[in-house]
């Protein structure tokens, strides 16, 4: 069964947004802007993708951070490249670490469904 996402435009750029999971409207104005949402989704989903393959392995991700910047496209209305910032407060093992960074880039339903023409740069930073 889908899930409905429900936005209502207020004008003037400024909209509020409820999901079944969320008790409080999501205010999208002028200062967060939907790409910011997106991208906010993009870094939530790799972070949760990996803690859940990283379980299913036998070891743990907490104090786990995404930042994420983006560029958009000279097309215009478009984002072009996304730059992906992955810090962990502890190091892994090379098996670990294989697990977290294909899950982050590889399983992700959020980043499976951007365009593939989205120009994806991934860093991830151990032991931070």
């Amino acid at each position: 069964m889908s899930k409905i996402i429900e936005s209502n435009y207020q004008g003037k750029y400024n909209t509020s947004t409820r999901t079944p999971l969320s008790k409080e409207d999501i205010k999208v104005d002028l200062s967060f802007g939907p790409i910011d949402l997106l991208m906010g989704s993009y870094g939530s989903c790799m972070l949760g993708t990996v803690d859940f393959y990283a379980r299913k392995k036998g070891f743990e991700v907490n104090g786990s951070k995404s930042e994420i910047s983006y560029e958009m496209s000279s097309e215009g209305g478009k984002v072009g490249v996304i730059n992906v910032k992955l810090s962990f407060d502890k190091d892994y093992t090379p098996e670990q670490k294989e697990t977290i960074e294909t899950s982050a880039k590889d399983l992700c339903h959020v980043g499976n469904s951007l365009n593939p023409s989205i120009v994806k740069n991934y860093e991830f930073v151990y032991g931070a």
